[in-house]
């Protein structure tokens, strides 16, 4: 900060200059007492500022106006002063006590002047003083005869003046004079002797007496003295009060904030003279604007704000003879500063330019808070939210833009009106909630309301309530109102679908775990815990790295079961699923894979755990009766026909030696052990399992199949129902579809005989086709029982046939019934299927 500089005295005189003593040739008026009480002005202290001024233009003493005045009148500073107090500039008090003083100590006529006479001639000293009081009401005298009593009163009383004889026997009256000045300064002291020369003026002179009078005989002597100790005494109180308003207004510029200057009203507005806080204001000394070497206008004033400027005062000045502005200044070091000026036109001698007096002071940061205040407004009005004060009955006192769009008004029209809101409140406590906000018994009133509002139909409202306190004292209630009724709506919604989620969560079979990107445990079910006997609190803390040391306690190989959790934790878009074995012999199924939005976020990865130790065991199972199967297709294959060929060749061999009708049977019976064979090992090689699938056509595969079942029968027929109008193209796999066709054709001859009549038709209802015959047909309660494997009513028949054509079709996804036809034979209907198109 720059060095404040004080004001001068020769500018704080003339700031405060006052009515001082006339001449001595000046009448005195006559008063009935001695001494007066000092008036005190019926004005306010600010008229009683501002008319120093014109009690200056009418001050008669000359030495109370120096010829480097900075103004001639206290106006321009009194004036500013006021402007600044009406703002946040400057305390109040500080203008009241100057302004005060100023009051109290205009007016010096009717305060009692006290004088101390001292000559060592009694009957001259009360002869002098009843003159003197007759001559002055004001005077009140009082005597001594001694140097070293007048001395001894001086040092126990106040007297405004002294008057001393010269010529006394213990010490004259410059010995006297030269020790009152040691002791009490300026106090006025008149020499007033009967021994009167040139040497004696010229040494009271040097000694600083205030006057010289020598006595005489007449009265117009005393009135002469009466009027000398009067202009003294005014003198000096006139100089010791200019001297304590100096300090004061010293006082009071020095704690004003700016500076106050007098320049002249020309373009570049120098500066004739500078006080205050200079250097701390614009980084220039007071020396720098008195000079010349810095011009306001040029050098401080902000480039843009110059010719707006000059145009405003030039016209407040043609106006009024006073302005108020505010503008921009760049100070020595580049700062770029706000200032508040106020000021006035002293006009000046016809050919020169007219002064300014004035004031000017920092408002940057009153600025900058306004700005911060002006952008508070905007984001008040401009935030999604109502937001109110109300004042103590409830009303609006001041509301923000949302709320008035919300009522349907404007801010000004909304402002003083009631809220519909408040009531609501209200009926959902007991008591009055509002009025404790008032009487400090609630500190904050929060919550929802819900109802039909005016213009809006039902809404629901969350609000906040807190009471507005100033120096201590509840003025109103500060209220922010939200509108979450869509909120609630969507809320309530998550809920319900979180509820169905987690119900479908806790319905399936699987343990479930969803672990966030920060590694946190988001949601788990209740089958995870049991399957994985991980106590609730680890999983409920949420800390995934705890929970995975429990799992690795619990699996047959920890560190590897680590290595590939990690990997896929680095590695969060892969998808994975393996088996993991646990070392109690349990198998868990893991799957796992990224959680992902349909915009691409990730929200972390769900792990997916099933126990298939069952499943597990029964494909182990399966294995091993595989193995027997194996086993069993090794023995029919070879172990059984090898001795199947050995009697079919011993029997060629006996029918060759011999003819026995024994022979034929045995012919038939190993042609029967040779038949079932060939269809255990079709059965147990091929199974049914249906490989691709395709568009096959059904009559196509039929007279392939008839081609390879009815060789040698030339009597037996196949037969198409009539049906030209229907596709006959089915989605099978066309071998399978071939060997579901050769058993029931085969089951056809083996027992309707040769000669037999086979139809293959569509069923009327679409969803399948039919093979029947003309045969005996098969009893009712025989139905089902036809396709048991090994179960056949023909005395050669393996039993297989039909039981192969229904796991051909269940494959297939269809279903095989047996009925009769209406040609009295068996007919057998495949449901189930579909049609191409």
């Amino acid at each position: 900060m720059g060095q404040r500089r004080a004001a001068s005295p020769a500018t704080l005189t003339t700031w405060c200059s006052v009515t001082t003593p006339a001449s001595e040739n000046r009448t005195t008026q006559p008063h009935t007492t001695s001494r007066r009480s000092p008036r005190t002005s019926s004005k306010n202290y600010w008229t009683t500022l501002v008319c120093c001024e014109r009690r200056v233009e009418r001050s008669r003493v000359s030495r109370c106006r120096p010829s480097d005045s900075f103004g001639r009148t206290l106006g321009p500073i009194s004036h500013a002063i006021i402007r600044l107090v009406s703002g946040p500039l400057l305390t109040l008090s500080i203008l009241f006590a100057y302004c005060y003083s100023i009051s109290k100590t205009m007016d010096f006529a009717a305060e009692t002047v006290r004088v101390l006479h001292v000559d060592d001639n009694p009957d001259l000293v009360d002869v002098t003083a009843t003159v003197l009081e007759h001559e002055d009401g004001r005077l009140c005298v009082e005597t001594a005869t001694s140097v070293d009593a007048a001395m001894e009163r001086l040092s126990v009383e106040r007297f405004d003046c002294i008057v001393s004889d010269y010529d006394m026997p213990d010490q004259n009256g410059i010995e006297f004079l030269e020790a009152v000045r040691e002791g009490h300064g300026d106090l006025p002291f008149i020499l007033y002797t009967g021994k009167g020369s040139e040497e004696i003026a010229s040494d009271a002179i040097s000694a600083g007496v205030t006057d010289y009078l020598q006595k005489g005989s007449g009265t117009e002597q005393y009135k002469l003295l009466a009027n000398r100790i009067c202009n003294a005494v005014d003198a000096s109180r006139s100089r010791r009060e200019l001297d304590e308003r100096t300090r004061r207004l010293e006082s009071l510029i020095s704690s004003l904030p700016g500076m106050a200057y007098r320049r002249l009203n020309t373009p570049g507005w120098q500066m004739e003279t500078v006080e205050g806080e200079i250097e701390s204001l614009t980084g220039y000394t007071a020396a720098d604007f008195e000079t010349g070497e810095t011009a306001w206008a040029d050098d401080v004033l902000h480039p843009e704000d110059c010719d707006r400027i000059w145009e405003t005062v030039q016209d407040a000045l043609a106006a009024q003879g006073e302005f108020e502005v505010t503008y921009r200044i760049i100070t020595a070091d580049g700062t770029k500063k706000w200032m508040w000026e106020h000021g006035h036109r002293v006009p000046g001698p016809a050919d020169e330019p007219d002064i300014l007096e004035g004031f000017i002071t920092d408002m940057t940061d009153l600025r900058e808070r306004e700005r911060k205040l002006e952008r508070y407004k905007r984001m008040v009005n401009t935030m999604p939210e109502s937001a109110c004060i109300y004042d103590t009955e409830g009303r609006f006192d001041l509301v923000n833009q949302y709320l008035a769009s919300f009522y349907g008004t404007t801010r000004d029209e909304l402002e003083g009106e009631s809220s519909s809101l408040l009531p609501k409140i209200r009926s959902e406590y007991e008591g009055d909630p509002y009025q404790d906000l008032i009487d400090g018994e609630r500190d904050e009133l929060h919550g929802e309301v819900s109802g039909e509002f005016p213009g809006h139909g039902y809404e629901v409202l969350e609000y906040r309530l807190t009471p507005l306190v100033i120096d201590g004292t509840v003025e109103g209630v500060v209220g922010v109102t939200r509108e979450v009724t869509e909120q609630r709506k969507h809320e309530m919604e998550i809920a319900r679908q979180r509820s169905i989620l987690k119900a479908q969560q806790e319905a399936v079979i699987d343990g479930i775990l969803v672990v966030d990107e920060d590694d946190t445990i988001v949601s788990y079910n209740e089958r995870f815990v049991d399957m994985w006997d991980i106590p609730r609190d680890i999983v409920e803390r949420g800390d995934e790295e705890i929970a995975l040391e429990w799992a690795m306690e619990q699996v047959a190989e920890p560190e590897a079961f680590r290595v590939d959790v990690e990997a896929l934790y680095e590695d969060p878009e892969t998808t994975a699923r393996d088996e993991l074995e646990l070392a109690d012999g349990r198998v868990f199924d893991r799957y796992t894979a990224p959680v992902v939005a349909e915009d691409g976020t990730r929200f972390g990865r769900l792990w997916a755990f099933r126990d298939i130790t069952d499943l597990t065991e029964q494909k182990r199972e399966l294995a091993r009766q595989n193995e027997r199967l194996e086993e069993f297709i090794r023995v029919v294959s070879h172990d059984l026909q090898n001795p199947l060929q050995v009697a079919r060749s011993r029997l060629m061999l006996a029918h060759e030696e011999c003819d026995s009708a024994h022979l034929d049977s045995l012919d038939n019976a190993l042609q029967r052990m040779n038949d079932i064979a060939d269809d255990v090992l079709r059965l147990a090689r091929e199974g049914v399992d249906i490989g691709v699938t395709e568009p096959v056509d059904l009559r196509e595969m039929s007279d392939a199949a008839w081609t390879i079942v009815a060789d040698g029968d030339e009597a037996a027929e196949l037969r198409y129902a009539a049906d030209e109008n229907r596709e006959w193209i089915v989605e099978a796999d066309s071998d399978r579809l071939s060997g579901l066709f050769e058993n029931l054709f085969g089951n056809a001859i083996e027992h309707g005989g040769p000669g037999v009549t086979v139809s293959v038709g569509l069923l009327d209802d679409r969803t399948g086709f039919y093979v029947s015959d003309d045969g005996p047909g098969i009893p009712i309660d025989k139905g089902e029982k036809v396709f048991e494997a090994g179960y056949s009513t023909a005395e050669d028949g393996t039993g297989f046939g039909l039981r192969i054509a229904r796991q051909i079709a269940e494959v297939h996804g269809w279903e095989i019934h047996v009925t009769d036809s209406e040609d009295g034979g068996a007919r057998f209907e495949i449901t189930g299927v579909e049609f191409s198109e």
